[in-house]
């Protein structure tokens, strides 16, 4: 996968599936710390562009504000981009919210 596609030049993009919530502190697993740690392990990989991928249109504004935000402060040069779903009716809301923060 990624080290076939550097070998060859290519640009490697990798996704990150979000789930959860990463505005409340309560929702366990994945929390911010797991999406900054996922994202650095992708970086060391060879991930040149970054993609949160919201699959069930869970992710909410204030949410895609903080994680794309702790995302570009520890990386300003990756490239991010957010393909989410408007099941909970927060998807535009959300994409503005992210472009905002760094996306």
């Amino acid at each position: 996968g990624i080290d076939a596609v550097g070998t060859a030049g290519g640009i490697v993009e990798s996704a990150i599936s979000y789930t959860g919530d990463v505005s409340n502190p309560d929702r366990g697993l994945y929390d911010l710390e797991y999406y900054l740690k996922l994202t650095q392990e992708l970086k060391d990989l060879g991930t040149h562009v970054l993609c949160i991928k919201d699959m069930a249109g869970l992710l909410k504004p204030n949410a895609a504000t903080m994680l794309v935000s702790a995302i570009r402060e520890q990386h300003p040069d990756l490239p991010i981009h957010v393909h989410t779903h408007d099941t909970a009716g927060t998807g535009v809301a959300s994409m503005i919210a992210a472009a905002n923060a760094g996306a």
